[in-house]
């Protein structure tokens, strides 16, 4: 078993993570019916949730990712810096659907959707796995979140603190 480095208390566990997952699935499997589907995912802490959507979707998809950040450990610089951009022709006058781990301040996610925007989908819709509680009264796009959790730190299943923790299967609360 992993020593942890911080005092963490389980906020989510992996049975109720899939649980909500396989639920959207077969929402997006009935809205994307005979459809194809652009999933876009933001990185890194996307990725857990990314991979375990993905495996339950039946219609076509196309994937692709967008790198960009602005918080350095615990603190967002409130600048947005874009480490990968998606490739335009892939959303298109396509149905995107973007993946994302949590809304915190919501600035990287406003920087994002104005980005998807510009190239013009067909549809563009925002789906993250949590959002954290009172944190972005300016975020200004509409969105699907699977859990509200509390303003608290958050590692687990894809959330980092200084690359500790990402790859741990539950959410926790960093409580220290």
């Amino acid at each position: 078993m992993m020593k942890f480095r911080h005092n963490l208390k389980i906020l989510l566990t992996k049975e109720e993570i899939q649980a909500r997952i396989t639920k959207l699935a077969d929402e997006l499997n009935a809205k994307y019916k005979d459809k194809e589907l652009t999933l876009i995912v933001i990185m890194n802490g996307g990725v857990f949730f990314y991979a375990d959507l993905l495996k339950q979707l039946d219609m076509r998809i196309r994937v692709d990712a967008i790198c960009a950040a602005s918080y350095v450990g615990q603190q967002s610089t409130r600048q947005i810096t874009f480490y990968k951009k998606v490739n335009k022709p892939i959303i298109t006058d396509h149905d995107v659907v973007v993946i994302e781990d949590i809304i915190d301040t919501g600035l990287t996610l406003n920087a994002i959707y104005e980005e998807l925007l510009a190239l013009k989908p067909k549809s563009l819709s925002l789906i993250t796995l949590l959002d954290k509680d009172g944190t972005h009264p300016d975020f200004k796009y509409p969105y699907q979140a699977l859990f509200e959790v509390p303003n608290k730190f958050i590692v687990g299943y894809g959330l980092e603190f200084d690359d500790n923790y990402r790859q741990l299967d539950q959410i926790y609360t960093v409580e220290d």
